[in-house]
């Protein structure tokens, strides 16, 4: 038994969630791309690493209400002397790479430069004479001067696509959000593409990361997705830089279709990397990205938004993760009561039961509030086969509140 009195953890939580981001595994004792059930944050520090950005995001999730949080490290690959030429900016030729700058460091004239991380543009920042500053998300760089003959760096950097996949193979019947740590858009990508991929053998789960590393003018930001399937947060660092897509998914599982994260604050998160005005959140709320408020009482959730396009109309239904998911657990129970039904007699007796069964599921669903009403039909379209139409009205999560305080209005 261990005792980790830094953090409570539960002994259960509504929903599953997945991790996948870099690990310090030269001090921990997981494997990288393989899949670990973690149930304590003694246990995280102990696979990933202490102080690493995934056993970090693990603590956080545990600490706001997922139990367990399983989570995969992809696997570092080693780059050494790579040529940069002598260009003062530049793009290293593979991204992400890591988040320590310990891992990276850059070479000009033939001498050692001081690497300094940043989450912006790289050429925009004031350099002191011998930094080099790099971008973990992107791989651009900026060096202090211009090399007069040459420049190069040695680092490491990640690819994700087979830390997720072994989410998928492995835990595809469990988890609820997948969620990456990396802004990288081939990892977003290739996590959305996971979820889609599950979806087609009705495992289903959202995808959630981060917008984006650093948006520099919010009305400008243009969302690739379109799809109930995945998430977007911004900032979705906090003021360390460190990814607080864990804390945020910790929350969610605690939540899970009986409330939505909406006006909810994240016990872990007390300062975010970027602090956004009235003006930026609504550009990101149309641009179907969920805003994060950076306040004194800590990090505060404005939306809950999936990606879907206003023109999406057959995911219309679905723009709140909230309604994703109760439209995914409905049809689990669906599929589920169906199933048994396989290799009874085609009788009205036995159609009349199906549907009375999927009623009684539905109705525990009622009294949760997480559906409003329903409706569903059992017919019979030939000799062995049946057909089952369910339809539901999703709760909606309450927004607004007016409230009108009155002096002398005491009866």
């Amino acid at each position: 038994m261990d005792s980790a009195t830094n953090a409570g953890v539960n002994v259960g939580a509504s929903a599953q969630i997945a991790l996948v981001g870099q690990a310090d595994l030269a001090n921990g004792t997981a494997s990288a791309d393989t899949v670990y059930e973690v149930r304590t944050p003694v246990k995280a520090r102990d696979l990933f690493g202490s102080g690493s950005p995934l056993a970090e995001n693990i603590v956080d999730a545990l600490t706001e209400g997922a139990y367990p949080v399983y989570a995969a490290a992809p696997a570092a690959q080693s780059v050494t002397a790579e040529d940069l030429g002598t260009s003062q900016s530049g793009t290293l030729a593979n991204a992400p790479v890591s988040e320590d700058p310990a891992d990276v460091t850059f070479t000009v004239d033939g001498s050692d430069q001081t690497t300094v991380k940043t989450l912006e543009d790289p050429t925009t920042l004031t350099l002191n004479a011998g930094e080099t500053a790099y971008n973990p998300v992107t791989g651009d760089y900026a060096h202090d001067v211009t090399p007069s003959t040459s420049s190069d760096v040695d680092y490491d950097y990640f690819d994700y696509t087979t830390a997720i996949q072994a989410v998928e193979t492995e835990e595809a019947e469990t988890v609820d959000f997948l969620g990456v740590l990396s802004e990288d858009s081939g990892a977003v990508q290739e996590a959305h593409d996971a979820v889609k991929r599950m979806e087609d053998n009705y495992n289903f789960a959202v995808a959630v990361a981060g917008a984006d590393e650093y948006i520099a003018d919010t009305s400008a930001f243009s969302n690739s997705y379109d799809s109930s399937r995945i998430q977007l947060l911004y900032p979705a660092r906090d003021s360390d830089g460190v990814s607080i897509i864990g804390a945020y998914l910790g929350l969610r599982a605690a939540l899970g279709i009986n409330n939505s994260p909406i006006f909810k604050r994240l016990q872990t998160v007390k300062a975010l990397s970027y602090t956004l005005s009235t003006t930026d959140q609504e550009n990101l709320v149309a641009a179907k990205v969920v805003p994060v408020a950076d306040e004194s009482a800590g990090a505060r959730i404005v939306e809950d938004l999936t990606c879907v396009a206003d023109a999406n109309s057959a995911e219309d239904n679905m723009r709140q993760v909230l309604h994703r998911l109760i439209v995914d657990y409905t049809t689990e129970i669906v599929n589920e009561v169906s199933e048994k039904f396989i290799g009874e007699l085609h009788t009205q007796a036995a159609r009349n039961a199906l549907r009375s069964s999927i009623v009684a599921r539905l109705g525990g669903l009622m009294d949760l509030n997480a559906i409003t009403g329903y409706v569903v039909t059992v017919e019979e379209v030939d000799a062995m086969t049946a057909s089952v139409d369910v339809g539901i009205d999703t709760i909606d999560p309450l927004r607004n509140i007016n409230a009108t305080v009155t002096a002398g209005a005491v009866a």
